[in-house]
């Protein structure tokens, strides 16, 4: 099971910040993960002496992941400036943000799961388990 965030828990923002603040915080987030910005730490960080042993091949793994997961990231960021710094597309978005009663889903008892469609196009789907585990 994995967790979803919002686009306000992506840009750090409450779900009432003003237009300005989502764009101050958009491009603080921007400029923080931003791809050139990791890349010039990460030049810096190749000037210094290494030995060529088997944890610097570890590293170079390490780095090539940071690098991936900063695009994630960064994508993510995009993706939420892109629908929160709009006003139509941000109402529409948080009307389709509330929480979902279980009466407003559709249950499948072969299954014994209830399910929604999701605002990304999906299906959110809930087992009998997951409700007795809590979820």
């Amino acid at each position: 099971m994995y967790t979803t965030y919002s686009y306000y828990d992506i840009l750090e923002i409450s779900e009432n910040a003003s237009i300005e603040e989502i764009k101050q915080k958009f491009q603080k987030l921007l400029l923080h993960h931003h791809p050139d910005k990791f890349q010039q730490f990460q030049q810096k960080s190749l000037l210094k002496p290494t030995t060529n042993n088997k944890s610097d091949e570890i590293s170079n793994v390490t780095n090539s992941n940071k690098i991936k997961v900063n695009d994630d990231k960064i994508n993510k960021i995009l993706e939420a400036w892109h629908v929160l710094r709009d006003p139509e597309s941000r109402k529409i978005y948080d009307n389709n943000l509330r929480e979902v009663d279980l009466d407003d889903m559709e249950y499948n008892e072969d299954m014994k799961s209830y399910s929604i469609s999701c605002r990304c196009n999906g299906l959110y789907i809930i087992s009998e388990d997951d409700l007795d585990q809590g979820a």
